[in-house]
């Protein structure tokens, strides 16, 4: 048992982190089953591929405009009560779509609506629970593994859960997917009340007025993990995150392939991030990650370039599973960064901000991606992709190398 120990993730120790692991990893396939669904579904019913994007923008776009909001509300109530209700929505939005399927609501639009409310639902759900991470494993060193095994449950479930949903397909309907997603939820909220997690109602400070995002604008521009890691990370989900949604056009113009194509290429991008997930789940020093996050953006420029220029399959294989695991390692680094150079009572406004120029970002990066493809063709746009990310982690990079006392009050800040 203890040989079996040394090689698990070391925020596998904790027997509550065992029990979010645990509810996390089903609700993550069961999320995974719904989106291959909804779309499934959305395409048999409108044969629109345009459709296809607007439901991806919708599910994307309340990450923007509801984060920072969402991070500052976990900052003013009981996080897992708020997290219970969220996964609860959740659960409801499913049990909507399966019932309204199983009828033959054929309408697009109402699959629209809640494609959008569940993004909604999710903008909250997700800074409530990043927030957790450090009260469930009960010890700040133990972060960085709890968003490694974090990041890992997400790409396991990236290969897991579209593989059911296809078996799934094949032989049942739509709405026996979205039932499914509805149950996985119990899962999680079995954990959160299983766990038994202190849930006192944050105390308020003299002069925090809570919600404002200026407040939190002007907070972490004290801090230089914020100053300098979010334009990075915002660069990445910008001009790098986008090439997932022109996967489609890489497989058939840069190949002359199809659907099969598409697929070995996204499973190499999954494959190539949960070989990093795991290695940063094993990960119970934070001075790795200050190492890490200043080298990977630069690995996911430059692999998004020779990508952009290689027309041999294995070859471009290759370099999506260093972009996918180079990309998750920038935004994971950072993520962990962030939380442990903050306040406790100032976690839920900061991780709302960080999702916001990560995940938020995202969707205006695929419209103008797209928009620059369209005229100017695939391959230079993937290489001015990489091109604009080197230049924008170049410049802050020397900022941060500028600043004199940025390393010592960064580390100070996380306690290395």
């Amino acid at each position: 048992m203890v040989a079996m120990a040394a090689f698990l993730p070391p925020a596998l120790s904790k027997p509550r982190f065992r029990l979010f692991a645990a509810g996390q990893a089903v609700s993550i396939i069961g999320g995974w089953i719904q989106q291959i669904a909804l779309s499934w579904l959305i395409y048999r019913l409108s044969g629109s591929v345009f459709l296809l994007g607007v439901s991806g923008f919708l599910t994307q776009i309340p990450f923007l405009v509801i984060s920072p909001f969402a991070g500052a509300l976990t900052d003013r109530v009981r996080r897992v009560r708020l997290l219970i209700t969220v996964n609860i929505v959740l659960a409801m939005l499913a049990t909507i779509l399966a019932t309204m399927t199983a009828l033959g609501v054929s309408d697009v639009r109402f699959y629209l609506a809640l494609a959008l409310c569940s993004g909604m639902a999710t903008a909250f759900e997700t800074p409530a629970r990043q927030t957790l991470l450090s009260v469930i494993v009960e010890d700040r060193k133990l972060l960085p593994s709890a968003i490694g095994v974090n990041s890992m449950l997400f790409n396991m479930g990236r290969i897991i859960g579209p593989t059911i949903a296809g078996i799934l397909l094949l032989h049942l309907t739509e709405a026996w997917c979205f039932a499914i997603n509805a149950l996985s939820f119990s899962a999680v909220i079995t954990a959160l009340i299983l766990m038994r997690l202190p849930d006192p109602m944050p105390q308020r400070r003299e002069g925090d007025k809570g919600i404002a995002f200026r407040e939190t604008i002007a907070y972490l521009k004290t801090h230089p993990a914020a100053r300098y890691l979010l334009p990075t990370v915002t660069a990445v989900a910008i001009f790098a995150l986008p090439y997932q949604h022109i996967m489609p056009s890489i497989a058939v113009s840069f190949f002359g392939g199809n659907a099969s194509t598409m697929g070995l290429l996204m499973s190499s991008v999954g494959a190539g991030a949960l070989v990093t997930a795991v290695v940063l789940a094993m990960q119970s020093s934070t001075r790795v990650q200050l190492v890490l996050v200043r080298i990977a953006p630069f690995v996911v420029a430059v692999t998004l370039i020779a990508f952009s220029q290689s027309r041999f399959l294995p070859l471009s294989m290759f370099l999506l599973a260093i972009l996918g695991g180079s990309i998750l390692m920038t935004s994971a680094s950072t993520n962990t960064i962030m939380q442990q150079s903050v306040e406790d009572a100032w976690r839920g406004r900061v991780i709302g901000v960080y999702i916001m120029c990560f995940i938020g970002m995202a969707p205006l990066g695929n419209l103008m991606t797209g928009a620059i493809a369209e005229h100017v063709g695939l391959g230079p746009t993937l290489a001015f992709n990489g091109l604009m990310i080197i230049l924008i982690v170049g410049f802050t990079q020397f900022r941060f190398a500028s600043d004199p006392t940025a390393m010592e009050r960064l580390k100070e800040a996380m306690g290395s």
